[in-house]
């Protein structure tokens, strides 16, 4: 391919260390293979498994090794020596076992090199399972028994005098994840707790002290069970503790690989920042480091994701290496580069958020460019809803004729695609909702679970009525008893494992046969993980069913099925995290005039960074208007506050430019100029 003199410069550039920092649609995937395929042509032998390339998304990970597979095939058709012909063969072939992949499956590889480990502090063996769902396992264990102890000794509990135990259970699994998955220290998070515990409010001490109790004693609890299972988090926190007390095992990994790949550091944590320094660091021996990234596009705070973190590498690097820039836009045309560079620039950084503008170049230059012709605005009346609008609007476009398969809506959230969805059903449109990640929120998953729970609850009638108006009876008690009294007089809860039960239940009640492709795709996920997870963790259907409870209740994120549908006569419908890295002809935003998320701006508990701290902030549960906020939580909130309204604007500039040639922007009218929404960020008069 022929490069332009940034990619030449990326391309070929002989630093040890470099950051390029990549702007959407920059093309920073290719340039990426090319400067591998790059290295393996200058060094006669280097091979693509002295390579680490590190990945955000499982999905990233399969698309850069089907580009990587395609790049070294082009190389080897075209190649006519004999010798380098048959070197790209082989790199094809190492590409089925080449280290590509995520930073906690990174990490992984490096714990099962290093073998069974203990130091007093970490206790890892490769034989050990890893498990999503063993905090919350952890805490529900914990938390029970917390209680107990506290009613045995008749002791009150101050936080079940305003919050349910349910609450308390979200609350304490919030703290703990964010303080682990963030990378700080869990043992100076509770001494400065219990430091700023000293209030002047008597209940503020309480809650306080109950919270470290709770904490500590999940963290204790936790490492009994860490001799056998650990969870995802933990993969990151051992390799990099483990690497940063033994210079010996640091010195085995940085032996294992020539250079260093990573894609998408702006949604890093400060363990992998912490990760990559040691490894990467300045003696002789240590890989080189190739990092990508965009700050402008760091939108995953809420999975742990710091854009400190990435500042700390940027910082690191411009002083140990390069910092390049990729900035010419391949992907829209100029009047969206140019209306979304124009939407940045009026956007002043304050006291309440900020945004690192760098100006995006257009692939073609224009001497005259009418920025209308980059988007059209949809604008609700306030009684209007504007899923109908916008189904209308894609209507009307089909019957003049159009490809209606070019439109994609991002949404902001997960809750908004069942309303679209429902309406441009209404309107005669074929939505395809793809990758939500409410997997185990979807009406037959949940339906499952209560067929399932009547099982096990035999007597109960409310749970057996649940089940009968599930889509595998629709009311019908006769199916439903009949299904039932078969299962139970041939033990086939016994005897079928949960899997085998799963299946005889689809397969008795014919559901296949009338449902959508989208919801036979989502029964035969369930009964694929199922399986998988029977094999691996041996569990009773007792246990599968709390297990399957947990997903559902606590919405875990996990992506649907995808099913087989004619695209190009389909709307795509999905969030904008979804979409990062992808483009469409036509994007749809709805709800540009809708409220930043209140649970994030108010959240129950958070850290306050500048006292190592946990702050709370709680609504009496049947009193909404008595509130409960520990002395230093509104400091620490106005930080929180800072974060998230930042992050958003982040968000936004990703949604704008997913699209190429067309922005279809909704909101309502007369909307307040005060209100901080992205409708008023981008109508800024």
């Amino acid at each position: 391919m022929r490069f332009t003199k940034e990619q030449q410069a990326v391309v070929q550039s002989n630093e040890q260390k470099i950051l390029v920092k990549a702007g959407a649609g920059t093309g920073k995937t290719e340039v990426l293979t090319q400067r591998i395929l790059h290295l393996i042509d200058i060094e006669p032998t280097l091979s693509i498994k002295d390579i680490a390339i590190i990945t955000f998304t499982n999905k990233a990970t399969e698309e850069l090794q089907a580009r990587l597979k395609k790049a070294f095939y082009q190389a080897w058709k075209k190649e006519r020596h004999p010798k380098k012909k048959e070197r790209y063969r082989y790199e094809i072939e190492a590409l089925n076992s080449v280290q590509i992949s995520t930073i906690h499956s990174f990490c992984r590889s490096i714990l099962e090199s290093i073998g069974p480990y203990s130091d007093g502090e970490v206790i890892y063996s490769p034989n050990f399972k890893v498990a999503s769902d063993q905090l919350s396992i952890t805490i529900d264990r914990t938390l029970e028994m917390w209680i107990n102890s506290k009613h045995n000794s008749k002791k009150q509990i101050e936080h079940l005098k305003y919050i349910p135990v349910h609450f308390l259970n979200k609350i304490i699994k919030e703290a703990f994840t964010m303080i682990r998955s963030k990378g700080f220290d869990l043992d100076e998070i509770l001494q400065g707790t219990r430091i700023t515990s000293f209030e002047d409010s008597i209940i503020s001490r309480k809650l306080k002290r109950e919270l470290i109790e709770i904490i500590k004693a999940v963290s204790e609890e936790q490492k009994k069970y860490k001799t056998g299972t650990i969870d995802t988090d933990d993969l990151l926190e051992y390799c990099t503790k483990i690497l940063k007390n033994r210079e010996d095992l640091r010195e085995m990994v940085k032996k294992k690989y020539k250079y260093i790949f990573i894609d998408e550091f702006q949604d890093t944590s400060l363990y992998q920042t912490e990760l990559v320094k040691m490894i990467c660091d300045e003696s002789d021996n240590s890989p080189a480091l190739f990092v990508v990234g965009d700050i402008k596009q760091s939108n995953y705070e809420f999975r742990g994701a710091n854009p400190d973190a990435y500042s700390e590498i940027e910082s690191w690097i411009k002083q140990h290496g390069k910092i390049l820039p990729l900035s010419i836009n391949w992907r829209s045309k100029p009047e969206i580069v140019e209306y979304v560079n124009l939407v940045f620039e009026r956007i002043e950084n304050n006291d309440l958020y900020q945004f690192k503008h760098e100006p995006l170049k257009p692939s073609l230059q224009k001497e005259v460019l009418h920025l209308t012709n980059a988007y059209d605005w949809i604008l609700a009346d306030q009684n209007q809803r504007q899923e109908k609008l916008i189904a209308k609007y894609i209507r009307d476009k089909k019957e003049q004729g159009e490809n209606i398969g070019r439109y994609t809506i991002l949404v902001r959230r997960n809750f908004e695609i069942d309303s679209i969805t429902t309406k441009l059903l209404e309107y005669g449109i074929e939505p395809t909702v793809v990758d939500s990640g409410r997997f185990y929120n979807q009406k037959e998953i949940i339906d499952t679970y209560l067929v399932l729970k009547s099982i096990i609850n035999p007597g109960d009638l409310i749970i057996a009525k649940e089940a009968q108006e599930t889509i595998f009876f629709n009311n019908y008690p006769r199916d439903y008893d009949a299904l039932i009294n078969k299962i139970k007089e041939e033990r086939l809860h016994y005897t079928f494992t949960c899997s085998q039960l799963i299946d005889y239940i689809y397969k008795s009640t014919k559901i296949f046969d009338r449902c959508s492709s989208k919801t036979k795709a989502n029964l035969n996920k369930l009964k694929a993980i199922t399986r998988k997870l029977v094999v691996n963790e041996h569990f009773s259907l007792n246990q599968y069913i709390h297990w399957l409870f947990i997903r559902i209740n606590n919405e875990t994120e996990e992506p649907s099925a995808d099913s087989i549908a004619e695209k190009e006569q389909t709307v795509q419908i999905m969030t904008i995290h979804k979409a990062k890295g992808l483009q469409f002809p036509a994007v749809i935003l709805p709800n540009l005039d809708q409220n930043i998320s209140s649970k994030s701006l108010n959240p129950k508990i958070l850290i306050n960074q500048s006292k190592n701290s946990l702050e709370f902030h709680y609504k009496k549960y049947y009193d909404q208007d008595t509130i409960l906020s520990s002395t230093y939580y509104k400091e620490a909130n106005k930080s929180n506050q800072f974060s998230v309204y930042s992050e958003e604007l982040r968000v936004l500039y990703v949604a704008l430019t997913r699209a190429e040639e067309k922005l279809i922007l909704c909101g309502k009218k007369d909307l307040s100029k005060s209100k901080i929404c992205y409708q008023n960020w981008l109508r800024q008069d």
